[in-house]
């Protein structure tokens, strides 16, 4: 798989808003902690590292395009694509959200992301998330069990 290309002038540009007490595109323009993300900024956040990966996947695919999926379908919107974003799988647990999928005739390649915003979210969220990421990979893997599962933990 080709390299995953985070362009430097935008981690540049989320590390400023990391470090501010302020997030100037929130509209009610409150106050935050500074050295973390708001609500809002850390989704933004994993999206912008889930789209780099997903970039990246399509490349080692062939080129395929890389799309937007339907919230309201289980089903890719080309047969061939790469989605990020919200991708619904009906899993052998649970449905389950991933954030980047391969899935032409099923899932072959599933993704998910999680951001810990700041240094006590570490060690108040880490074994959730764990446990968060084995019950994703457990949910996919008993409907298809040949799926690649790949997780990302970011701490900014």
């Amino acid at each position: 798989m080709p390299a995953i290309n985070i362009s430097e002038e935008e981690l540049k540009r989320w590390g400023k808003l990391w470090l501010s007490d302020e997030n100037p595109e929130n509209e009610k323009k409150k106050d935050k902690a500074p050295f973390s993300f708001d609500r809002q900024q850390s989704v933004r956040f994993a999206s912008f590292i889930d789209l780099a990966v997903g970039q990246a996947l399509a490349t080692a695919l062939g080129g395929i395009p890389v799309v937007k999926p339907n919230s309201k379908s289980l089903l890719p919107e080309k047969i061939d694509c790469i989605e990020v974003g919200a991708v619904r799988v009906i899993g052998g647990v649970r449905p389950q959200n991933y954030d980047v999928a391969y899935r032409p005739d099923g899932p072959r390649i599933v993704f998910d992301s999680k951001t810990l915003n700041e240094e006590k979210s570490v060690g108040k969220n880490w074994q959730n998330m764990i446990n968060d990421l084995a019950t994703e990979a457990t949910t996919i893997h008993t409907r298809f069990p040949y799926a690649i599962v790949a997780f990302i933990v970011v701490v900014p």
